[in-house]
């Protein structure tokens, strides 16, 4: 059954890369992946465009969304054997939220949660999504057509979570994390107004212009939903002292996501990492991973020059550390801070671009290349609302910290788990 098991899930994310191997965007579709709908404007479609905004915009979505934190494989009810009775005894302290702690659950105990956490994002690269400026060049037989316009997105993503962990030993866990998202774009003009389109007459130098008119600009709307990147983690706790615990593990994570619609990133993912935590009434702790990451469809070599042509999803250093503490009877605090690297990452730049004749120094985005750190900040509460049963229910607010990459509003999260014991 295990075979089967395995078997079955090889052959499904095979298909899922399969699905994405090419982005396609054909005007005459009836329904097109969400990586389609920006820009809006149709002429950055049209054959003999320069640039590629949409392509660039698809980098930097790709690069942070199958990265956004996860609640942790191993957030119910830890179990430790307590040599005085000689059984199993949970601890009094509820443990984190966002992250991870050294102790695994215990042998033969079934942890089950289901979460929900929702995204609503405000600017990309410092950039407002509300405003965000477009150039587009094509070339028609003699003469090169300019349209400058802003535009305004909005993105929002649902997460709806499902994590199952299984302690195989006393100190070795295996959690699965499944993601079912919901992502909803919207595509239109900014309260700057319509675009502006440039018409000048290439075939004479210095060139002639042709003249001005404005370009209205349309709206688009777009939704998708289904399973994300299903991972994989494996933990093992190394030192299980008294207070002091070490533990290391590897996450995998496997492109079974729709990487066409934002569901997921297209690329396999391996991050290994160490956990340090102290039990304590304040219990701190810290984790320390470095994630590397495969090619993706979403991420195609750049037109310009400066840009770097690995279509490599970025990885880097990922770090968090925090503690939790007992509040009241059944009740935990938890806070952590955590940051996550993304090196050499496509990031969307503002550049000026003067269009001939017309002497107009125009404002659009271009993809280049940088290493960048997205930190945030969470705060949450873990309520067992029964002493002698192993549910467990909490709510985490999650705020970012600086203006660097994909960043949203603060991201309210609700869930629930329960442990079982065999």
């Amino acid at each position: 059954m295990t075979k089967r098991t395995l078997l079955v899930l090889l052959l499904w994310c095979l298909w899922s890369l399969g699905a994405i191997a090419q982005i396609s965007c054909p005007p005459s579709a009836k329904r097109l992946p969400l990586v389609c709908l920006i820009p809006v404007a149709t002429r950055a479609q049209n054959p003999g465009t320069v640039g590629d905004p949409a392509a660039a915009f698809n980098a930097s979505f790709a690069t942070q969304l199958p990265q956004l934190p996860l609640p942790s494989s191993a957030t119910g009810v830890v179990f430790v054997f307590d040599k005085s009775i000689n059984e199993d005894v949970p601890l009094e302290n509820l443990g984190p939220i966002l992250t991870d702690r050294a102790q695994t659950i215990g042998k033969k105990k079934l942890f089950v949660g289901f979460s929900f956490q929702q995204f609503t994002f405000n600017s990309v690269d410092g950039n407002s999504l509300a405003s965000l400026p477009f150039v587009f060049k094509a070339t028609s037989g003699n003469q090169d057509q300019y349209v400058t316009q802003r535009e305004r997105i909005s993105f929002k993503l649902d997460q709806y979570v499902v994590v199952g962990t299984y302690g195989l030993t006393d100190r070795t866990d295996v959690s699965v994390v499944i993601p079912i998202e919901r992502v909803s774009i919207g595509v239109g003009q900014s309260s700057a107004g319509p675009g502006t389109e440039y018409v000048v007459n290439n075939a004479t130098i210095p060139p002639t212009q042709l003249g001005t008119i404005s370009v209205p600009i349309g709206s688009t709307a777009g939704v998708a939903s289904g399973f994300g990147d299903v991972l994989v983690n494996v933990k093992h706790e190394f030192v299980s002292g008294e207070r002091f615990h070490f533990g290391a593990g590897l996450f995998v994570r496997l492109p079974t996501g729709d990487a066409l619609n934002y569901l997921g990133s297209g690329a396999y993912g391996i991050n290994p990492y160490a956990v340090v935590s102290y039990q304590w009434r304040v219990s701190p702790h810290a984790r320390f991973g470095y994630i590397w990451n495969t090619s993706t469809v979403l991420i195609q070599p750049p037109t310009s020059p400066t840009g770097n042509n690995s279509t490599r999803l970025p990885g880097g250093l990922q770090y968090d550390f925090g503690a939790d503490a007992k509040v009241f009877q059944r009740v935990t605090l938890a806070v952590d801070f955590l940051g996550n690297q993304f090196q050499n990452s496509p990031v969307l730049v503002p550049v000026t671009t003067n269009i001939p004749a017309f002497n107009v120094p125009a404002t659009g985005v271009q993809r280049l290349n940088a290493t960048y750190t997205a930190n945030d900040f969470s705060v949450g509460l873990k309520w067992k609302p029964l002493e002698k049963r192993n549910l467990l229910v909490y709510a985490n607010g999650l705020f970012q910290l600086n203006n660097v990459g994909m960043r949203s509003d603060p991201v309210p999260l609700v869930g629930l788990s329960y442990t079982f014991g065999f």
